[in-house]
């Protein structure tokens, strides 16, 4: 009854926009406590300042560089806008663990947990749906082949867990990865990367999903521990007439001075038209840096 009357006075109020405004909180009040979590469990240690640069350098890579393991815990606020006024928001909270196999072999696992929004277009009547979305656990390897070249790869589960099939897809989904990187030279990173989905299992009539992506991320390490980010996707749709699609990412990150800490924000467009008009990340990523302890 409380939110009729809000609504009626504040005319742009809706309990879509409460919800969000409560996610977030959570969300952020669950970032903390994994940070602060995580950070209990590592060592008293201390970094040395030699590798300070070279730190700043490899988490600015990671954001899209497979094939560099870096701990870490992340809170993602992604925003989807799409024709007739349909719109999704999804906060993911995400963790990433590593640890050295030998001298040349890192391996890692991975849990995103995302929570969702989603307001359907006019024609449905703007229905607001929030909950649980799809969670995706993943584990993989990298290799550090030389100074200047890795390669390494994994695989990710896509579980049906949403709590409501507006906001997941709907399907048990396995996605294997492989990339290959090559620092071109110590501010430009190229990694190429080839990504294969194809879902076991279906629910609610879904149809199911076959598809092959190949993707050419670029990061560009500026000074001030900036950095610029690009992607450009191919997607080919194998239960779709082998259908084509292309996709271009846009993206600028800062690292903190004080603190292992990288916000970046990206934007992506697909260049085939389709339902999407874009998607806009921000993120905020803290990196459990690699320590020495001290003699």
């Amino acid at each position: 009854m409380a939110s009729c009357r809000l609504t009626k006075i504040v005319p742009n109020y809706s309990p879509f926009r409460r919800g969000v405004f409560h996610l977030i909180s959570f969300a952020r009040f669950l970032f903390v406590i994994l940070s602060l979590l995580a950070a209990s469990l590592l060592p008293a240690a201390e970094q040395t300042s030699v590798d300070s640069m070279t730190a700043a350098a490899d988490e600015l890579k990671a954001l899209r560089d497979q094939t560099i393991i870096q701990s870490r815990v992340w809170l993602d606020t992604e925003w989807d806008q799409f024709k007739h006024g349909a719109e999704e928001a999804r906060w993911t909270l995400g963790g990433l663990w590593g640890w050295d196999v030998s001298d040349r072999q890192d391996w890692a696992v991975r849990l995103k947990v995302p929570f969702v929004y989603d307001r359907s277009d006019q024609a449905s009547g703007h229905v607001d749906i929030g909950g649980l979305g799809d969670v995706e656990i993943a584990t993989g390897t990298v290799f550090r082949l030389s100074n200047k070249w890795r390669t390494g790869g994994g695989i990710e589960l896509h579980a049906d867990t949403a709590s409501n099939p507006a906001l997941g897809d709907s399907v048990w989904r396995l996605h294997p990865s492989w990339s290959v990187a090559h620092d071109v030279t110590n501010w430009l990173t190229l990694t190429p990367t080839a990504e294969y989905n194809h879902s076991i299992a279906e629910e609610h009539n879904v149809a199911a999903q076959r598809y092959l992506e190949l993707s050419l991320p670029a990061a560009f390490i500026l000074p001030y521990d900036w950095s610029i980010g690009t992607n450009y996707k191919v997607k080919i749709d194998f239960e779709n007439g082998a259908r084509w699609t292309h996709t271009i990412n846009l993206g600028v990150a800062k690292r903190l001075s004080n603190i292992p800490v990288v916000l970046s924000a990206t934007l992506e467009k697909q260049l085939d038209g389709g339902n999407k008009k874009f998607q806009a990340n921000l993120t905020m990523t803290y990196y459990f840096e690699r320590f020495h302890l001290p003699k």
